[in-house]
């Protein structure tokens, strides 16, 4: 089918709100190969507000994965149909996503080969041979060889309103007092999809102690649903006026705009993560533990990447390894993470304060 011929196209990302920022370089990828082409993302609702605004798609399909039932999923099948899809592109390579593409009918479906369904798709990427590399690089070479074109200057788009800039001008006037514009602020997010990516909470407590009472420091803790307890504990033993919690009171875009707010932000491997190094005047402390910063690192030219030279790392895996070996059952995974210590951060902050002058 010649390119002329695809006017309507599926892209199936649902995954994690890192990995799907970390695909928006390659569905400009798409919207270049395909310029005249209406263009769909699948997406899950977590990750939605990356969709949403994207000046290169068209139309946004969100699911809902805590909440769908069956009836939800027959009637998005049935909705797929309908579009009369040209073509899909599978970012994603899993069981769901494989079917997902399968039962939307596109007459050309695009998968990469070692995708354990790709028999449900009939165009294979072949990347046997290919280097391992960052993620962002990866979805842009899937993209090219589905047919779009080359991006140069990469960037991770995630669109904002005037609203989500009130949003956060409003949160730091409502919960600082005096003037806000003379102060260092430190975001922190405590929380990681893994417990092997988690830096402990007591050292954010050591951390966020320090900031203040050498810098006088405002702290801001984000994260999301479900993520209240870190911030309250940390609220909790800092005991300082200093330190306010954005903890699921936030979007993702309004996130964004209160990340731009900070001078500081220190996290373990996230979706916040790659919002925070996309934010040019922001400076990004990324702390890595059972990941690869060469896969999955901040893209930020204003970002550092601190982790321990552990033999183990990078495992990739959930849980410990060292902990099953040790047979021992701890609430805070692990080692290579405990390893970079507050006293690390702590003085690549106060470097930079003092070269910069802030």
């Amino acid at each position: 089918m010649d390119s002329k011929d695809i006017n309507n196209i599926l892209i199936i990302k649902l995954s994690s709100i890192g990995d799907c920022l970390l695909a928006t370089p390659a569905i400009e990828s798409v919207r270049k190969g395909y310029p005249n082409s209406f263009i769909t993302w699948l997406i899950e609702d977590k990750s939605k507000d990356i969709a949403l605004l994207n000046p290169n798609v068209d139309e946004v399909i969100v699911i809902d994965k805590k909440n769908f039932k069956i009836r939800d999923y027959l009637s998005l099948i049935k909705r797929l149909k309908n579009r009369r899809y040209d073509l899909s592109i599978d970012l994603q390579g899993v069981d769901r996503t494989s079917v997902f593409a399968f039962l939307s009918g596109a007459k050309i479906r695009y998968v990469e080969e070692y995708a354990n369904l790709g028999f449900l798709n009939n165009k294979k990427i072949i990347r046997k041979g290919r280097p391992l590399e960052h993620a962002v690089n990866f979805y842009l070479f899937l993209a090219e060889k589905c047919g779009g074109e080359k991006v140069s200057d990469i960037n991770l788009a995630l669109i904002t309103s005037n609203e989500d800039k009130k949003f956060a001008d409003d949160f730091l006037k409502n919960n600082f007092r005096g003037n806000i514009n003379n102060n260092i602020f430190v975001g922190i997010n405590p929380t990681g999809a893994w417990k092997t990516k988690r830096w402990p909470i007591k050292y954010f407590i050591e951390l966020s102690k320090r900031l203040i009472l050498s810098f006088g420091a405002n702290i801001v803790i984000f994260g999301g649903k479900g993520d209240e307890y870190f911030a309250q504990e940390i609220i909790k033993e800092v005991d300082s006026d200093k330190i306010k919690s954005a903890v699921s009171r936030t979007s993702l875009k309004q996130a964004k705009e209160l990340l731009a707010k900070m001078d500081y932000f220190i996290t373990p491997d996230s979706g916040l993560m790659h919002i925070a190094s996309s934010i040019n005047d922001l400076k990004t402390i990324a702390l890595f533990g059972s990941t690869d910063p060469k896969l999955t690192g901040p893209l930020g030219k204003n970002s550092t990447v601190l982790r321990d030279n552990l033999y183990c790392i990078p495992c990739f895996k959930k849980e410990c390894p060292l902990n099953k070996i040790e047979n021992k059952n701890l609430k805070e995974c692990v080692l290579c993470m405990k390893r970079i210590t507050p006293d690390k951060v702590f003085n690549e902050i106060s470097e930079d304060i003092k070269e910069n002058k802030i």
